[in-house]
């Protein structure tokens, strides 16, 4: 899989993609979850002729500690695809690297239905999935399967432990996870920041992710973190000053933030965009760099691409913006991007990077 060379979408193209998307939207949206993954799984998209990228890329290309250089700044979130089902259709979306899960070592269900809520004056989501999850038996079957090539799009798996493990066993569920995908991933992230299994963000203390980052001392240079945006600013710096010192290779920030109405669950999308932007400010201010960062979280348009990055991100992940503006996302945020570069005078997106904290 490959990202390909030049052209921009049709406006019957456009504007069939978008009609499709507010189809799918009118259903609840766990079952539109379900269909569009369907159709991604039996990757329907190549039957469409997609534009490509080519020189459009030129300039935006990013080289990420540990997990290599990508075309471009803008991968897939983890939960979009928790069980390996579609990575060939998420790649011909246009993303330069993928994060699969998140996956437990056990099958699980999750939480009952229903778990998925749009926002649609906020663009945005609350879920309470309660990672459903295949198990890593039978993802690490379909990686097997798939051989995947690493070179163009890196993948990376996003784990966390089953429901029912105790807290104090929770570091054997991720060692598992960790060696169980070793073969088939790029880089590896630690999920301790979901709202949505009892206990979880309690592992996201220097104690816990220091005895697994000792037990895998050998691959710290492939493990990240996710937090969550909850954290007081003090509480969180601190933790980010730990990771960094023990090693681990980079950050996600961030997860979702914990809601209790309209639903109960973790919200993404526009709503958490200022949260997760000071969040990558305060990781900012204490590493100064030495830590690579991706940023995720209220990240719907190419300006959002732009200020992440900006502010210290070497790429962003996307989910909402998936869900709200239709497979052709990444073509429009990349042309969004652009712009936004050539308004403020940058022709690399590697001279972004940062640029916020110059005086």
């Amino acid at each position: 899989m490959s990202l390909k060379a030049a052209a921009r979408p049709s406006r019957f193209l456009d504007s069939s993609m978008h009609f499709g998307t507010a189809l799918l939207r009118l259903l609840p949206a766990e079952l539109a979850h379900d269909i569009g993954m369907w159709m991604l799984e039996r990757d329907l998209l190549k039957l469409v002729p997609l534009p490509s990228f080519g020189s459009s890329l030129t300039g935006l290309g990013m080289n990420i500690p540990g997990i290599g250089e990508i075309a471009h700044p803008i991968g897939l979130a983890a939960g979009f695809d928790k069980n390996a089902r579609a990575p060939r259709g998420f790649a011909r979306m246009g993303l330069s690297f993928l994060e699969l899960g998140t996956v437990t070592p056990r099958p699980q269900d999750g939480n009952p239905k229903p778990r998925l809520f749009r926002l649609d004056d906020q663009m945005g989501l609350i879920n309470r999935m309660g990672f459903n999850s295949d198990g890593a038996s039978t993802v690490e079957g379909r990686l097997h399967a798939l051989r995947w090539n690493h070179d163009p799009i890196p993948l990376g798996i996003n784990l966390g432990k089953n429901k029912d493990t105790e807290i104090d066993a929770a570091i054997e569920d991720y060692s598992q996870g960790l060696e169980t995908f070793g073969p088939h991933a790029k880089y590896f992230v630690i999920n301790v920041s979901s709202p949505n299994t009892a206990g979880l963000r309690g592992l996201a203390n220097e104690h816990f992710l220091k005895e697994l980052g000792l037990r895998h001392k050998n691959i710290l240079s492939k493990l990240w973190v996710k937090l969550d945006p909850d954290m007081k600013k003090r509480d969180f710096q601190g933790l980010v000053s730990a990771l960094a010192d023990i090693g681990f290779q980079g950050l996600v920030l961030t997860n979702t933030h914990r809601v209790e109405r309209p639903e109960i669950g973790g919200m993404s999308g526009q709503a958490i965009s200022a949260q997760s932007t000071a969040c990558l400010e305060w990781a900012h201010e204490v590493t100064k760099g030495r830590m690579p960062l991706i940023a995720s979280g209220g990240i719907l348009s190419g300006q959002d691409v732009f200020q992440r990055i900006a502010r210290g991100a070497s790429a962003v992940q996307i989910y909402s913006a998936l869900v709200y503006r239709g497979p052709l996302a990444v073509y429009s945020m990349l042309e969004e991007l652009r712009n936004e570069m050539a308004l403020r005078g940058f022709s690399f997106l590697s001279d972004v990077k940062g640029s916020y904290y110059n005086d």
